[in-house]
């Protein structure tokens, strides 16, 4: 629906690599993403990173259904071993936090300073809509 708020919660974080750090992208595929793929979490809707052509920044993107699934997804993290891993490759520019954020998940997320921000308006779509055009197209 057009400016109604669905309550997901988005992380935005903008990462440089460390330097000396030869193995950013293989180490997203084989250790970040399976990690966090194998915690099987309910409200994690989107989990992608994405690299800079000279591998020197990073940007993750994840969506959650609600402030509960993001501090979920956070908690998760820093109880795994990837947490250190992930501090031994990345050092954290920005991380913007869109959406209605509850207390504890702004606590868990207070070392990083985030910058965040409530929905203002607009909407999301789940599935192409169908035009005129397109049925005439088709036959």
């Amino acid at each position: 629906m057009l400016n109604e708020y669905n309550g997901a919660v988005t992380f935005y974080l903008q990462m440089n690599v460390l330097s000396g750090v030869e193995d950013v992208a293989d180490w997203i595929t084989d250790r970040s993403a399976r990690a966090t793929y194998e915690f099987e979490e309910e409200k994690t809707r989107r989990f992608e990173w994405f690299l800079s052509a000279d591998k020197a920044k990073a940007t993750l993107i994840e969506v959650f259904e609600d402030s509960e699934g993001a501090l979920t997804r956070v908690q998760n993290l820093m109880a795994s071993p990837i947490a250190p891993e992930w501090m031994d490759r990345f050092e954290i520019d920005s991380l913007t936090v869109l959406g209605e954020v509850s207390d504890d998940l702004q606590e868990a997320l207070a070392s990083m300073a985030p910058d965040v921000r409530t929905f203002a308006g607009g909407f999301t779509r789940t599935k192409p809509r169908r035009t005129i055009t397109a049925q005439i197209l088709r036959g």
